[in-house]
């Protein structure tokens, strides 16, 4: 058998080998990133090809059944930064490859580049006055940039509407046509003149672009509204003059659509955008851009990490502390992580931007592996929001909401300004008991209460999506008489409606922002004074710039105090800090008001009288004297299973033969069941490892997967491994 015919195949599967098979053309062997086709137990699969071998492992080989694309679908630089990241999370790398690709291009052969549609106006005409659209505001907007030139769909993504409809209606009124055209990637010259930047903003750029060609990791820490998307901006021109593109990364499909505008006045056309809410034909034909280096921008949410842009020259990573960076199910990775690792690999500038940094970050900076870049005021006349504290004990709240608060929003809207309510807790009551007979709603699938979603009469597990009609709740009584207990936006979306009955009230969550044209047309409303008050969650809180809103409100501080999780107080402080951004950010004096039962508590008192710098030196004190991350490397392993003791036996029996060991610097906590030990049908169980270095973490976790290839009952459950945990609830 001649050895250059048989190749390495990591198969798209989480298992943790790599397969040996046969090119059954000697003259023409599938080459490194290559998509196949191949036999797999009594099936097949497809994988990628990483190289030939000397000496094949399998006994029997079997010939691979499809080249599916002779081009290589996993190039060099992606093929690279998923050894490592394969690696470093102990993660399959069949599994690492496959969250590489798009889902179209995990099975078939990259689709041809389709091109684009382009809409010119048909006849110039007085906007202003002619009938045909005198009464139309948004056809006209859509005309006035058609008669200054032909336009694409990524010219109308800036505009505070969804556009189409409207374009439809000028096509069909005659006064706009549109053409089919390829993609023209030399649209990436300077449309909008860059706003001029102060002292501070032109010392992080200045630092940033010296470090053009060289690794460098920025942390641009600046306050709300201090202007680092303007840093960014200034950091991305002077990367596209030197030829190179740039990946941009952002935290939530939400902040996409506001950026990019961002960047499409200021760029032109050659921006692109990655994420989840893109069909997987989509997510191909944007994938297939960035290699063939058409897009000069790709911004994204946590999977653009893997685009595979020829020459990027600078990555930025907004709000970098955000947990949305993390996958929490199958291959656990940090894209913030990874991208800092992407940067190394290619010598290249990094910024990770944000006003409330995580602790990783800030130890970061003080062991010297990142320089801080400090944004220390707002741009122009705004001032940071003052913080108080609303003591709501023996207090009567109205939808959660105190007298002093409302009293407040009055004072306020008065004014002719906006009102932010946050309140991280969707649907109308996350708990609801019947009052005849006490009988609490709980879901069969999980250790979990039901949520009540008043408007669309429910009742929803919010961790397995299992739902219900509140007519069926199983009860004791024959007539249940549901009683909400606790708070979510839409019961405090109907207690404003009653107390500010004038006002026009926005709910900002998952369950009301399904739609882009929905959550666009929300926005639009409330930039433009027709939405008066806004609640909303999680959502709401970070990236977006409401010049008119004035006074924000968290409504209930307390639920994360005291958790058990030892990042929750991180959490919270960064929520506080990044809510209470939304204050003040224009001509408007800015005050947020935290109703709490707790008004001394040590983390509040910090951040009102301290600031989050305060509160980050002693939480990073803290940490290192309870010997936990950043200090101390953290790896969680999970088991679960529909039977109740297997997950605590194969953990017991998977810790037992590490702690023969003995390893020195290695800390094995448990096993012990999960805070929710029932989940989805499943029982989980789980063991948490620290360790005095990287070094030894990894090493460990490796003897964790050699000693599960000798337990029998790994069959019977379902485990992984969680480098770096956010959460070891």
């Amino acid at each position: 058998m001649h050895s250059a015919r048989v190749v390495e195949v990591a198969v798209f599967a989480p298992l943790r080998k790599t397969f040996h098979y046969l090119a059954d053309n000697p003259e023409q062997i599938p080459g490194v990133g290559t998509l196949v086709k191949v036999p797999f137990g009594r099936g097949q699969r497809f994988g990628v090809v990483l190289g030939t071998v000397k000496q094949a492992t399998d006994r029997e080989l079997k010939s691979i059944q499809q080249v599916v694309d002779d081009e290589a679908v996993v190039g060099a630089q992606i093929m690279r930064l998923a050894k490592w990241a394969a690696q470093y999370y102990q993660h399959p790398i069949g599994d690492v490859l496959a969250a590489t690709l798009p889902g179209t291009l995990r099975q078939a052969p990259v689709p041809e580049r389709k091109g684009l549609t382009e809409w010119t106006a048909t006849k110039l005409i007085d906007v202003e006055a002619d009938p045909l659209i005198r009464n139309a505001p948004r056809q006209a907007a859509l005309l006035r940039l058609l008669q200054q030139g032909s336009k694409i769909a990524a010219d109308f993504d800036r505009l505070d509407f969804d556009w189409r409809r409207a374009i439809r209606e000028l096509e069909n009124k005659g006064l706009a046509s549109k053409q089919f055209r390829q993609h023209d990637a030399s649209g990436n010259s300077i449309i909008e003149s860059p706003i001029r930047l102060n002292d501070a903003q032109l010392s992080a750029v200045t630092q940033i672009n010296a470090a053009s060609g060289t690794f460098t990791a920025c942390l641009l820490h600046g306050v709300t509204g201090s202007g680092k998307t303007e840093v960014y901006m200034a950091a991305i021109e002077h990367a596209l003059s030197h030829d190179s593109h740039v990946l941009m990364l952002v935290p939530e499909i939400i902040l996409t659509q506001q950026m990019v505008a961002r960047l499409t006045q200021r760029f032109g056309s050659a921006v692109g955008v990655l994420h989840s809410g893109l069909s997987d034909s989509q997510r191909a034909q944007v994938w297939l851009q960035c290699r063939e280096g058409e897009i000069r921008i790709l911004m994204g949410t946590r999977s653009a990490i893997w685009a595979p842009l020829p020459s990027i020259g600078l990555i930025i990573v907004d709000e970098e502390h955000d947990g949305s960076f993390k996958q929490q199910e199958g291959f656990r990775y940090s894209a913030r992580d990874i991208a800092v690792k992407r940067a190394q690999q290619l010598g290249i500038p990094i910024v990770l931007g944000t006003a409330t940094p995580s602790l990783e970050a800030y130890r970061n900076v003080v062991n010297g592996k990142f320089r801080l870049l400090t944004l220390p005021e707002r741009v122009g006349t705004a001032n940071m929001p003052k913080l108080q504290c609303i003591d709501v004990r023996g207090v009567r709240l109205r939808g959660g909401l105190s007298d002093r608060l409302c009293d407040e929003m009055r004072a306020c809207l008065g004014r002719g300004e906006q009102v932010l309510l946050f309140l991280n807790r969707r649907g109308f009551a996350p708990t609801v008991l019947c009052h005849q007979c006490g009988h609490v709603a709980t879901c069969h699938r999980c250790d979990a209460t039901l949520v009540w979603h008043k408007e669309r009469r429910i009742l929803s597990c919010h961790h397995c999506g299992a739902q219900k009609k509140t007519e069926r709740i199983e009860a004791c009584c024959p007539e249940p008489d549901l009683v909400p207990i606790g708070l979510g936006t839409e019961q405090v979306e109907e207690t404003l409606g009653e107390l500010f009955p004038n006002q026009k009230v926005a709910r900002i969550d998952r369950d009301t922002m399904r739609r882009r044209s929905v959550m666009e047309k929300t926005f639009a409303d409330v930039r433009s004074g027709i939405v008066n008050i806004l609640i909303g969650t999680q959502m709401l809180a970070k990236g977006h710039d409401f010049s008119k809103v004035s006074l924000v409100g968290i409504i209930d501080a307390d639920s994360q105090l005291f958790s058990t999780d030892f990042r929750a107080e991180e959490k919270l402080a960064q929520t506080i800090v990044q809510v209470s951004g939304r204050a003040g950010r224009a001509e408007f004096p800015g005050t947020v008001f935290i109703q709490t039962h707790h008004p001394h508590h040590q983390l509040l008192q910090t951040l009102l009288t301290q600031g989050y710098d305060a509160f980050a030196r002693t939480a990073l004190e803290e940490r290192r004297h309870a010997t936990l991350p950043p200090y101390a490397p953290m790896a969680l392993i999970r088991a679960e299973s529909p039977n109740a003791k297997l997950p605590i036996k194969f953990l017991q029996e998977l810790a037992r033969g590490v702690k023969a060991l003995r390893i020195s610097g290695l800390e094995i906590l448990g096993p012990i069941p999960a805070a929710m030990e029932k989940r989805a049908g499943r029982y989980r169980a789980q063991v948490i490892l620290t360790a005095t270095s990287r070094r030894i973490l990894a090493a460990s976790v490796s003897r964790f997967v050699e000693t599960s290839e000798a337990i029998s009952m790994k069959s019977k459950v379902r485990w992984s491994i969680d480098i770096d945990p956010l959460d070891t609830l």
